[in-house]
């Protein structure tokens, strides 16, 4: 069946969050959460057969910054299609004319993270390549009680995230994000039922379940110890998993790194600047 692509408009908002739904089973309340505060007019595209939304995906701005330079960045996002209309080549369209007006905006990059393994293998059929991946590094209770220091909270929350994170990434290759986008992600954490640490010049974001602490994200500009002591709070817990930069100096003796993304180059310089890249960073993401 013929299908067309283009940017989503008002009167398509009910079969968007319909799909959406059905993709991802999220509330209502939260999707119309993610209308308010991160969509933009032309930064959504649909796939339509017969005039109708069957396929949607969602554009956020971000910054791809490697050796310290920053490129623009599209951060493909909740990518999703109706399950009668799945394998009918709608997202392929939509990546193809994702590509096309990327180009069209002198955008640098497109970058997204694959919901599962064999997608790998479908992005890169578009020419996406994996570029970003995680070092998961995991610590007893006991492991992390020796590395702890008693943290200084009088200055606790009195920095800017987005400068510690900007700050603390800086070494790295990394996806940067804006602050309004990393508002969001923050509010994406709580709304999963995640939290967040504090000292006086770092966060971690983290869940907990199962005597398990995973933390997603730790950024910090000093030595981590006072947030080890600060996850360490959570008396329940007996294991705690770190994701890390590859790059990163925790190490522990028990640890894996893991591919998280992939990017699209979208002109010359913008992939000789990342040729080679396999292990940069994307630590906080949405969806």
């Amino acid at each position: 069946m013929r299908h067309t692509v283009d940017f989503a408009n008002v009167g398509d908002y009910e079969n968007i969050t319909s799909i959406w739904r059905m993709a991802f089973a999220d509330s209502d309340e939260y999707i119309k959460d993610f209308f308010n505060m991160m969509y933009k007019d032309g930064y959504a595209l649909v796939s339509r057969v017969e005039g109708v939304p069957v396929a949607v995906a969602f554009f956020l701005e971000a910054q791809f910054v490697i050796k310290g330079r920053p490129f623009s960045a599209y951060y493909f996002y909740a990518a999703s299609t109706h399950p009668s209309h799945r394998r009918q080549g709608h997202m392929g369209a939509i990546l193809n004319k994702a590509e096309e007006v990327a180009i069209q905006r002198n955008v640098d990059f497109i970058i997204l993270v694959p919901a599962e393994g064999p997608l790998y293998r479908f992005y890169a059929k578009f020419g996406y390549q994996t570029t970003f991946a995680k070092r998961v590094v995991t610590f007893t209770r006991e492991e992390l009680q020796a590395m702890a220091v008693e943290p200084d909270l009088k200055h606790a929350f009195s920095m800017n995230i987005f400068d510690i994170r900007q700050t603390s990434l800086g070494l790295y290759d990394f996806l940067n994000w804006g602050e309004d986008a990393l508002k969001y992600a923050m509010y994406e954490h709580n709304a999963a039922g995640g939290s967040v640490a504090f000292t006086s010049d770092g966060y971690a974001m983290y869940e907990t379940g199962k005597k398990m602490m995973i933390v997603k994200e730790i950024c910090s500009l000093s030595h981590p110890g006072e947030l080890f002591t600060m996850l360490l709070m959570e008396d329940d817990v007996d294991i705690f998993k770190f994701w890390l930069p590859v790059k990163d100096p925790i190490h522990s003796e028990s640890e894996e790194i893991i591919p998280v993304g992939m990017c699209l180059g979208l002109n010359e310089v913008a992939k000789v600047a990342s040729f080679g890249i396999r292990d940069a960073y994307i630590g906080i993401t949405l969806g």
